[in-house]
């Protein structure tokens, strides 16, 4: 006998409009430090603009999440479509990964050959707008991550938040090459924000790989269950056949309990109940399945 998880609740109208603003504002300052990228030649700027794509594409998997977040499992897709965020996380990384690796060669020709950038005022004046909004869309994302429980909104804050680092680390590079005459303040930034950029593209593919080939949990999450469920069902004897693993924002954890062979079906299926209800309470949002079993070796008599 098995208990079923319910299917996940609607999407969250203000979690889509976070994510949605979430994309519209990395685009908007991914075109303007792409212009002026162009217009100053500095490898910052440009090292700049690459981790704004990847901002781009990561708040729209974030988008992409969200929406699909509530909707159930259909006749050909039993365990919904959470799966689908891994492929685009794949792309993403890959494609910023080669971006990030660009990047680097550049910076290493340009330490290299030398030069510096011009007309650094725009550079500044870039930077200056990208770190407002930065702080503007870290607040919005944590605020409607808090609201809504969305934890795909809270990475997401999160990535913002250290964008506001990295965009005040590109100001000061455009403005020390400015004011000292030392053009390679510009590509040794440009270096080390490929390095956080190509950082960043790994382990957006290392996830991704994870999530597809079902990655367990890992050890602390099968700790918590196990805990839960004899806790608050000391009946059961056994816990075994334990297996979690990730599809998107969806956790699924399945696992079988053993009870007394006296126990009637009734009463092994209310106790099934109450330790699917305990491993929900210790995996929040997680799709539970608990099959149960008679104990194979136990005594009926023997304590819980």
């Amino acid at each position: 006998m098995s208990a079923a998880a319910p299917p996940p609740p609607p999407t969250d109208r203000r979690a889509v409009r976070a994510a949605t603003a979430s994309v519209l504002t990395a685009s908007a300052l991914g075109g303007i430090k792409l212009v002026a990228a162009i217009l100053t030649g500095s490898l910052a700027l440009a090292a700049s603009f690459v981790d704004s794509l990847m901002d781009v594409f990561a708040s729209s998997v974030n988008l992409l999440a969200v929406r699909i977040g509530g909707i159930p499992a259909d006749d050909d897709h039993r365990f919904g479509h959470g799966k689908a965020e891994s492929l685009a996380g794949m792309f993403q990384g890959a494609v910023v990964g080669f971006s990030g690796v660009y990047l680097v060669v550049e910076s290493v020709r340009r330490l290299y050959e030398g030069g510096r950038p011009e007309h650094e005022l725009v550079g500044l004046a870039t930077m200056a707008v990208s770190t407002v909004a930065s702080l503007w869309i870290t607040w919005l994302l944590k605020r409607t991550a808090k609201a809504t429980g969305s934890v795909a909104l809270a990475a997401d804050s999160l990535h913002y938040a250290s964008d506001v680092w990295m965009n005040g680390g590109v100001f000061f590079a455009v403005g020390a090459v400015s004011l000292t005459g030392q053009a390679w303040i510009d590509p040794a930034t440009g270096l080390f924000v490929a390095f956080l950029v190509l950082r960043s593209s790994w382990g957006v593919l290392r996830a991704s790989v994870d999530e597809l080939m079902d990655r367990d949990l890992g050890p602390d999450t099968a700790a918590q269950v196990e805990a839960a469920v004899r806790r608050d069902v000391p009946e059961v004897r056994a816990v075994t056949e334990l297996r979690t693993r990730r599809a998107g924002r969806r956790r699924f954890v399945e696992l079988t309990v053993a009870f007394d062979r006296a126990l009637s079906f009734a009463a092994a299926h209310r106790l099934s109940e109450r330790a699917r209800a305990a491993v929900k309470a210790a995996v929040p949002d997680a799709e539970v399945s608990v099959h149960a079993d008679p104990h194979p070796t136990l005594p009926d008599d023997h304590p819980a």
